[in-house]
């Protein structure tokens, strides 16, 4: 009686290099993830070439096949809604396949469903049907169902590479910011740290400029944009008619007040800085008219 045999040569390397805790071949990590913008879903299968060798009789005889099966640790098929598993490209029913004795190899791949749960899932590949006297070296009988090995597979489900791209964006924006506002805006603008500017002469005016980038006084209506004001701070505008050129105060670096150089307005007493508390008079050269204002 000839002896028909097939012999799973690459699965043995398989589990040499890569096997679990539990002794199983590892095949891998499948990945998924879901769509995003105008970056559509997209599946990872796992793939493998599993290379078959039958005895030289097995070969000789055209009708020798062996048939398997991926099921799972209590030997119940692999669902395809769960797990689908292509041989050579196509699909396979049931997760079902069958081998013929003149088949060398086949490259098995194996995808997830988008519903399936993520993880570790673990099975066996069973021998289903044969005409086989022996699987490696286990004598079998007629029908006789056995499991070649143990499997295991990772199944991810990861973040869209868009929506990775953009939140990383995001988070180096926010860093950005953080930086702005805690640190470099600090550095870049100096601010008013006295309190308010109040003017006698010819109006009344009593503005609080503690805080303030500048203090603009001026004619025209003019309004800061917020962008501005909320990345390089307030400027605070001071309008009336009597202003015919714009008279801008800045901060010195210790955040007291001084008048920009202007060749439109002289300031009396003149001073690099104002003091608190001290009158100054502001005389516009064109018109001649006079301003008097105090910081405090």
């Amino acid at each position: 009686m000839k002896r028909q045999n097939i012999i799973l040569v690459s699965l043995f390397l398989i589990c040499l290099i890569s096997c679990d805790k539990n002794g199983g071949i590892s095949f891998g990590t499948a990945e998924y993830y879901p769509s995003f913008l105008w970056v559509d879903e997209n599946s990872t299968p796992v793939t493998k070439t599993f290379d078959f060798e039958f005895s030289e009789d097995a070969q000789n005889d055209h009708s020798c096949f062996a048939e398997f099966q991926f099921v799972d640790q209590d030997g119940k098929p692999i669902s395809t809604a769960v797990m689908q598993v292509s041989i050579d490209g196509g699909k396979i029913k049931n997760n079902r396949f069958r081998i013929n004795s003149d088949v060398k190899s086949k490259e098995i791949s194996f995808m997830f469903s988008p519903k399936a749960e993520t993880g570790k899932h673990e099975g066996y590949l069973k021998l289903v049907g044969h005409n086989l006297e022996r699987l490696d070296e286990q004598p079998l009988t007629p029908n006789q169902q056995v499991d070649a090995f143990k499997w295991t597979l990772n199944y991810n489900k990861v973040m869209n590479p868009l929506a990775k791209v953009l939140m990383f964006i995001g988070l180096g924006l926010l860093a950005l910011l953080f930086l702005w506002f805690a640190l470099v805006r600090w550095m870049v603008y100096d601010y008013i740290k006295v309190g308010s500017m109040r003017i006698v002469e010819p109006y009344y005016s009593s503005r609080r400029i503690k805080g303030a980038r500048q203090v603009i006084l001026t004619n025209r209506r003019t309004k800061q944009g917020w962008l501005n004001r909320l990345f390089t701070g307030k400027i605070i505008y001071e309008i009336n008619s009597v202003w015919t050129n714009p008279v801008v105060f800045e901060p010195t670096s210790k955040g007291e007040v001084k008048m920009k150089s202007s060749d439109k307005y002289t300031i009396d007493p003149f001073d690099f800085k104002l003091q608190k508390g001290e009158e100054y008079t502001l005389r516009n050269e064109e018109t001649k008219e006079r301003m008097k204002l105090t910081i405090y």
